[in-house]
């Protein structure tokens, strides 16, 4: 049977599984190089329900939940950055059990859209180094990463490569 994937918007509803998502796929891809405690640290900071919500209610924020046969698999959050004109994917985390069934191509996809409604031509994200696979991937998919920046989870600090994807609309040729 050929999974069914749909993507929707976040309801407030879907606070709680979006800290579930983040922090599961934290632990598979983080743990290996970040200690669980300062994963827990900068959880606790900035995934709280308080802090997921004023997130939610931000007007330059959307986030995602994609949905496999009807289980949620993963999720994805948007930002668009005013001060730099650019937009972001900041986060983008699919469950390890449904990794590699295009769910992360899909929200991309809806991400290039985002960015198209702001009138903008480039998706921007940041990911850890050593996250090697992530990397590997958004070099795939059409990822140049130009910048880099120190990343700091607790005690942590890790290298985070900083980088765009040039999208385009259906009249700009590619």
């Amino acid at each position: 049977m050929v999974d069914s994937i749909n993507i929707r918007v976040w309801t407030q509803n879907d606070l709680d599984i979006v800290r579930k998502i983040t922090w599961e796929t934290w632990l598979a891809t983080y743990a290996d190089f970040i200690p669980e405690e300062d994963l827990r640290s900068y959880f606790d900071t900035n995934y709280s329900l308080e802090m997921m919500r004023t997130l939610y209610h931000s007007i330059f924020m959307k986030g995602f939940i994609a949905e496999v046969n009807g289980v949620t698999a993963g999720c994805m959050r948007t930002f668009l950055n005013k001060e730099e004109n650019r937009f972001y994917v900041s986060s983008l985390y699919i469950l390890p059990a449904f990794q590699g069934k295009g769910i992360g191509r899909k929200l991309m996809a809806e991400a290039e859209e985002c960015a198209r409604s702001y009138h903008l031509d480039e998706v921007w994200l940041g990911v850890m180094e050593q996250n090697t696979h992530a990397l590997e991937w958004y070099k795939a998919q059409g990822f140049e990463f130009p910048e880099e920046a120190p990343f700091i989870m607790g005690k942590t600090s890790v290298n985070h490569f900083i980088g765009f994807k040039r999208i385009y609309s259906d009249s700009q040729p590619q």
